[in-house]
């Protein structure tokens, strides 16, 4: 059987039409590069909040929940006046540089503890925008009959980033890792153009 015959089966198991694949691949790759990297970073952070003192998580945890409270109203003004795409893009590249910065603060002082800090509450803040965003973005790509054929798919994308992305982190320092989830999130960008 050719390439494209494997496709054709592929697709209809999928329950993706021919015109859809492009999209359906798009948006797993997109899912799947979101989740690899935050699944790398998770097990980073719990680390960083042991070394910011595990008697203080209750306090990091409440941390991020008032970065929380002070980030939605300004992200819900951005959604109000900027394009889904273009805000994605901004969201998403906001995300990237933090990474890279973290990716300078752990190279150069790997056991600050304050960079622990920050870091344990940025990731947790990150968390809840990143899969917001990438939602409302596949939610405006599809129309809701696609959705419920298509979402399914996509969503696997998450799972295999779960799976695959704690072994790539186990390959990595902080820094290293940091640059990589980055990379990631570039890729993102890349697959919501598609």
């Amino acid at each position: 059987m050719t390439a494209h015959g494997w496709g054709e089966r592929f697709c209809r198991l999928l329950g993706v039409r021919r015109e859809e694949a492009g999209a359906a691949l798009a948006g797993f790759a997109f899912i799947y590069c979101l989740f690899t990297g935050y699944f790398m970073l998770r097990p980073l952070r719990e680390t960083m909040g042991v070394t910011a003192g595990g008697d203080r998580l209750q306090w990091l945890f409440s941390a991020a929940f008032v970065v929380m409270l002070l980030a939605a109203p300004l992200f819900g003004e951005a959604s109000a006046r900027v394009p889904r795409v273009r805000l994605v893009d901004w969201v998403y590249g906001f995300f990237a540089l933090d990474m890279l910065v973290f990716a300078g603060l752990f190279a150069i002082a790997p056991d600050n503890v304050w960079s622990a800090r920050v870091f344990f509450v940025w990731l947790s803040v990150f968390n809840l925008f990143v899969v917001s965003v990438t939602w409302s973005l596949m939610a405006d790509v599809f129309r809701t009959e696609q959705a419920k054929r298509l979402f399914a798919f996509i969503a696997t994308g998450a799972s295999v980033g779960g799976l695959s992305g704690p072994l790539f982190g186990g390959l990595l320092q902080p820094a290293g890792l940091m640059v990589l989830a980055a990379l990631l999130l570039g890729l993102t960008l890349l697959a919501s153009d598609i």
